[in-house]
């Protein structure tokens, strides 16, 4: 089920982030497909009942995926990997924050700050 969760949140982050960065432009990239994305992959895996972290983990896969296909040889296979270690780590924090007791919400927050913040400086530094 879990490879199903990451399936599924992938999929329709990619519909929305297409239409996000087509109305928004650049600051989607750091402030609404973040947005997006952790609520889907946690949606996703709390609605199917399965895995927060392998939920990440897998959306993190298919991403990585997506990047060596789109991208250049020399960057493609790096950024594969800071997709699926990168999305993996938003799903711990969405995991421990819960498990320590906060809302759903909160865990979707602080993914999508730490989540944003690394967006902005991937964009701005490499």
């Amino acid at each position: 089920m879990v490879i199903f969760a990451g399936m599924i949140a992938a999929l329709f982050s990619y519909i929305c982030n297409k239409w996000v960065l087509k109305g928004l432009g650049d600051i989607a990239i750091v402030v609404a497909v973040p947005f997006i994305e952790e609520t889907l992959k946690t949606a996703s895996s709390i609605i199917i009942g399965t895995s927060i972290i392998g939920t990440h983990f897998i959306f993190g896969l298919i991403e990585g995926i997506y990047d060596i296909v789109n991208s250049s040889k020399s960057i493609g296979k790096w950024a594969a990997l800071a997709s699926v270690i990168s999305h993996s780590i938003f799903g711990l924090v969405t995991y421990l924050t819960i498990k320590a007791g906060y809302s759903i919400y909160w865990g979707i927050f602080l993914s999508w700050l730490i989540h944003s913040t690394w967006n902005w400086y991937i964009t701005k530094y490499v």
